[in-house]
């Protein structure tokens, strides 16, 4: 895994452009962490580096990832700001907290569109914000 996310920091440091001074990052090729969702504590989102992260993959439009302790794949709908990751497969090992992947899982079936500000990916249902993400790059340093 440990690979993957330096690939992903790799690519994320590639695929960063330049807007009016402020770095934005792309959906896809760049490794998300997520950074805030309302019924996860900040505690559980950082026991782990490698926990509830996101990975999006333009070549084949394969979604990966990790909730706190099984990964996640499938497929994934991205047109314009619409976003659709509702039929994803997981892992089921059993593991502490699984109330936390339990919401996690469910946030991302209720995704239908997202926005990059920055360096912060927000996905939304509808008008609400589900949950933000930051790039694996930055979510390291703190």
């Amino acid at each position: 895994m440990k690979k993957i996310l330096l690939v992903a920091a790799t690519l994320l440091v590639a695929l960063t452009a330049c807007d009016g001074g402020k770095k934005v990052a792309a959906l896809e090729d760049t490794a998300w962490k997520l950074s805030k969702m309302e019924g996860i504590p900040t505690e559980a989102i950082t026991a782990e580096a490698d926990s509830f992260t996101l990975m999006f993959d333009a070549a084949d439009t394969l979604l990966s990832g990790r909730t706190n302790c099984n990964r996640i794949f499938g497929k994934y709908v991205h047109e314009g700001d619409k976003l659709d990751m509702g039929n994803l497969g997981m892992t089921r090992m059993a593991c502490p907290d699984m109330q936390y992947e339990i919401r996690f899982t469910k946030m991302l079936s209720e995704v239908d569109r997202y926005e990059i500000s920055g360096s912060t990916l927000k996905l939304y249902e509808g008008d609400k914000l589900l949950a933000e993400f930051r790039p694996v790059v930055e979510a390291e340093k703190k």
